[in-house]
Parts: C-alpha cells; sequence; structure tokens
C-alpha cells in the first residue's frame, strides 16, 4: 500500500493507493499551520479508511520544486514516521513529473508528443520542465525528462520552446499561468484541467506504476 503527500504547493493533499487503485485522497488549504497538522492529518486520514502505518510499504513525497516550507515540512515527516516504522521505504518524486502525470491522458487524446509543466517560484516567474512521451513499451516510464528544471519567465516560453527545437502544436502545457498561454503561443495545446496545481494524486499513480512495473 502506498501513502502519497505533496505540499510543493501552498496546499497539502495526501492520497491512498494499493495495486494502482486510489483509495481514497484529501486536500486541505494551507496558510502558515502545516507543520502543526501535517502528522495528525495524515493519521486521521489513515483511521477514516480503516488503515494503520503498518499496512504501509512506501511513503511518496512530492519533493518539488515550489514552496521550501512545504517539501522541507513533507520530508521531515515522511522521515520521522519511518523511524517508528522501519517496513516503509521513502520514495521522493519530482513534483514536475507528478503534474506531467496529471496530464498524460489529455496529452495522448490531443495527440501532443511532449508535456511541459510548470510550478509557480513565488518571484513571479515559473519553474518549468519538459517531458518526452513514451510508448507502452514495457519496462519504460510514461513519460522522460528532456532537460533540466529551470526557472524561466512565462513570457520567455516561446524561447524556451525555440531553444528546445519543438513545435508548438506537438506540446501540452500544464500548470501555474497557463491560462495566461491561450491564444498567446500560435498552436501551443494548454491544458483544459481545471486544478493545475501539483497533488498527491499523481504521485501516488506515478508510484503505483514505478512499482509495479518494477522500473
Amino acid at each position: 500500500m502506498i501513502i502519497s503527500i505533496e505540499s510543493s504547493s501552498s496546499d497539502l493533499s495526501i492520497a491512498l493507493f494499493t495495486n494502482e487503485q486510489l483509495i481514497d485522497k484529501l486536500f486541505i488549504p494551507i496558510k502558515n499551520e502545516l507543520s502543526e497538522i501535517i502528522i495528525p492529518t495524515i493519521k486521521n486520514f489513515l483511521f477514516d479508511n480503516s488503515i494503520t502505518f503498518e499496512n504501509i510499504s512506501f511513503i511518496t513525497i512530492g519533493c518539488g520544486p515550489g514552496s521550501f516550507t512545504g517539501i522541507r515540512v513533507v520530508i521531515a515527516a515522511a522521515k520521522g514516521i519511518k523511524l517508528s516504522n522501519t517496513n516503509m521505504k521513502i520514495i521522493g518524486i519530482n513534483s514536475l513529473a507528478g503534474l506531467a502525470m496529471s496530464a498524460l491522458e489529455e496529452a495522448k487524446e490531443k495527440k501532443c508528443k511532449y508535456i511541459i509543466t510548470s510550478i509557480d517560484t513565488k518571484r513571479d516567474d515559473i519553474f518549468i520542465q519538459l517531458f518526452k512521451i513514451n510508448s507502452l513499451d514495457d519496462g519504460k516510464l510514461p513519460f522522460s525528462a528532456m532537460n533540466d528544471i529551470e526557472a524561466i519567465e512565462i513570457q520567455n516560453l516561446d524561447n524556451y520552446i525555440s531553444s528546445h527545437q519543438l513545435v508548438a502544436k506537438d506540446i501540452l502545457f500544464v500548470g501555474h499561468k497557463s491560462e495566461l498561454l491561450k491564444n498567446n503561443i500560435n498552436n501551443l495545446k494548454v491544458s483544459d484541467q481545471f486544478e493545475q496545481t501539483p497533488n498527491a494524486l499523481w504521485l501516488g499513480m506515478l508510484t503505483s506504476y514505478i512499482i509495479n512495473k518494477n522500473i
């Protein structure tokens, strides 16, 4: 069983999985109290699902980029839980990859070859990363990171696309400031998802895929 925890945005999300099936999920808007509520929230979430820490084999955490405080608190919580539950393994997932997982099926439906994901830096620009969608061959992740995480201003996205020798019509953009891009870059596809921030749901789905495919 997998519990995934994400707080690289300004919110806390938790999800519980078994055999690639979602059992339950929780989303809580956070102000400044994350460090005080995270452990009680996780315990209550498991209790509500009649689950104990002994039933959990993996803790997946969003490792950012994003809110330094949120990432730090989640990592500390996961380490604290593991100290008293040595049967668990901690898996850290790039939060931008989690966002790519959220848009994977939409990208395929729109016949895109690439996904660009973005997270707010809180400095008037965005963290950004490019992922290439893989074929369904066994032993492969559903997508591959094509470059390192970068911080750019949103108005420079066109240059970012050109510098990687991409064609806009082959790309689905998902994440922070996606609304600003609609109709601003010719042929660029922008995700229709209502929620475009990192979420434990997609971290858990990606982790389930990795574990079940033994990648």
